[in-house]
């Protein structure tokens, strides 16, 4: 799989009908295993969003089927066969209506998928990108737009070998050339879809601009690079830190957003940072967390009031032993407690 550190220039650290897309190959179907965890999954994210289990069972059903579209356009592309829009937005709208956007997002955030890294990314950076364009106050037109940009943009990712995409000691030069080169494919592939879409390939050609001029392909700078560009590259940049890959551990997210608020300011528009940082929180859904009492927990639900104190469900108590059954404890109501860092989960294993 790429690596962000390669192109960021950083080292890693230690819903209605669901039809099957068709020529999805045989191996690449979502097994029984792979549905029973993610309902397991999805039962644990959707008691902590608090929803019913019918509720529950859609959200999974929904992730499930966004996988499976990724997985058709995917092969679509390998084999230069047409793309189809509609589908896609027919899923956005749905969940848009139905106001499924957090709990979508609290699901993808919530723990590993053992599913093609490719595949989970997209899915979870579109969700990701919904979720800061609602904190943007997008209409639905715009919401569309930006569900649609974030699952298509790395269409290009899929024409390259498969021997580069999953390297795992560094890259050569005319390798990461080949990577880099993604962004000019993506736009190629998708400006076969007409004049209707033309905006989906220009916004895929920048979704690598930085509005200081750092990125690429073109070095574009500040207003030239479209907002929805500009929310998927952040998007994308910090889905990417915050997943294991085979070449690194992934990021504690805490250290990712912290990363990207210092070390990439200026390379994204302000009013997108601080929306970034309102709405996925210095302490997103998922993350593990030490407490000043030594207690480790894993945080269930943030407060926009008070982003430094959400809602932690207990994992191990001060003395280290693991507890079977979590005690919640909301930190906007327990001024004593407060977060002392992240932790990385090999700390606890």
């Amino acid at each position: 799989m790429v690596r962000f550190s390669d192109i960021a220039g950083i080292r890693g650290k230690s819903l209605g009908d669901k039809p099957g897309p068709a020529g999805r190959p045989e191996e690449e179907k979502l097994w029984l295993s792979d549905t029973q965890a993610l309902r397991v999954k999805g039962e644990r994210v959707s008691r902590d969003l608090g929803l019913t289990e019918s509720s529950n069972m859609e959200i999974v059903s929904l992730y499930e089927k966004f996988l499976e579209r990724a997985m058709d356009i995917r092969e679509r592309v390998r084999k230069d066969q047409s793309l189809s829009p509609s589908p896609i937005l027919s899923d956005i709208h749905y969940l848009l209506e139905n106001d499924l956007v957090d709990a979508l997002y609290g699901y993808a955030m919530g723990g590993p998928h053992d599913h093609d890294e490719m595949m989970v990314h997209t899915v979870d950076v579109t969700f990701a990108s919904l979720k800061i364009g609602k904190g943007l106050a997008y209409d639905t037109k715009r919401m569309l737009e930006l569900g649609l940009a974030a699952f298509l943009e790395n269409v290009g990712m899929y024409k390259i070998p498969e021997n580069i995409l999953n390297k795992i000691g560094r890259l050569e030069d005319f390798e990461l050339t080949v990577i880099k080169n993604h962004p000019e494919v993506s736009s190629q592939i998708l400006s076969r879809l007409g004049k209707r879409y033309q905006w989906l390939a220009d916004v895929a050609l920048q979704v690598h601009e930085r509005t200081d001029g750092s990125g690429y392909p073109r070095g574009l700078k500040g207003e030239e690079i479209s907002e929805t560009a500009s929310i998927i590259g952040l998007i994308d940049t910090y889905i990417a830190m915050i997943k294991k890959r085979p070449y690194r551990d992934k990021f504690v997210q805490t250290d990712a957003i912290k990363f990207i608020l210092g070390e990439t300011r200026g390379r994204f528009p302000s009013r997108i940072l601080k929306t970034f940082l309102n709405h996925i929180s210095l302490f997103p859904i998922g993350t593990l967390v030490k407490l000043n009492n030594k207690s480790v927990g894993r945080v269930l639900s943030t407060d926009k009031a008070q982003p430094l104190r959400p809602t932690v469900e207990i994992l191990y108590d001060s003395l280290g032993q693991k507890q079977e059954k979590g005690e919640v404890v909301r930190l906007a109501e327990n001024p004593l407690l407060y977060i002392v860092g992240g932790v990385n989960e090999k700390e606890i294993a």
